[in-house]
C-alpha cells in the first residue's frame, strides 16, 4: 500500500470513530440531563413534604402545650422568695 492510501484509510477510520464517539457522548448527556431533572423534581417534592410535616408538627406541639392535661402535669413552678 502506498502512503496516500494508508493516510486515507486512517482518516476514514478516525472520522467514523469520532462520529460514533460524538453520538455516544450526546446520548449520555441526554440521559444525564434527564436524570438530573428527575432528581430535581424528586428533591422539590421531598422538600415540600418536609415543610408540610414540619408545619403539622409545630401545630401539634402547640395544641399539646395548650391542652389542659399538659398544663396540669407540666405547669410552671412558682418561685419562692426566701425572707
Amino acid at each position: 500500500m502506498d502512503t496516500f492510501l494508508q493516510m486515507r484509510v486512517f482518516f476514514l477510520i478516525s472520522s467514523v470513530g469520532f462520529v460514533i464517539l460524538f453520538i455516544l457522548v450526546a446520548v449520555f448527556l441526554f440521559y444525564l440531563i434527564r436524570a438530573m431533572r428527575t432528581f430535581s423534581r424528586i428533591s422539590d417534592k421531598l422538600e415540600k413534604g418536609v415543610d408540610e410535616v414540619g408545619d403539622a408538627t409545630k401545630d401539634m406541639v402547640k395544641d399539646i402545650m395548650e391542652s389542659l392535661v399538659y398544663k396540669f402535669f407540666f405547669r410552671k413552678k412558682k418561685k419562692r422568695h426566701k425572707d
